[in-house]
């Protein structure tokens, strides 16, 4: 029996593909701030986020007058909530 013959057969199903991902500083975070709350591991939201899966947005939502667009409710809702409200009023 010579070496050849002790080589393994190719398998027919492919090989795993084994990846490191490290996310460090202020994403690494958030990764495991959002891994908490999703009940997740932070690696598996690392690998999703190095592969583009997973998107968090850079800053805080609503930091542009862009994200308050839709909102059209009156502009004194803050102040006079309470008044709204009994009045049965939805802004």
């Amino acid at each position: 029996m010579s070496a050849a013959d002790n080589a393994a057969p190719p398998p027919d199903a492919p090989q795993p593909i084994q990846a490191q991902v490290t996310v460090s500083g202020t994403m690494a975070g958030v990764l495991r701030d959002l891994a908490a709350l999703d009940g997740r591991s932070p690696e598996a939201l690392a690998i999703e986020w190095a592969a583009g899966k997973l998107v968090i947005p850079e800053g805080t939502v609503g930091d542009a007058v862009d994200d308050w667009g839709l909102f059209d409710g009156p502009p004194d809702l803050a102040s006079r909530a309470h008044e709204y409200l009994r009045a049965g009023r939805a802004a």
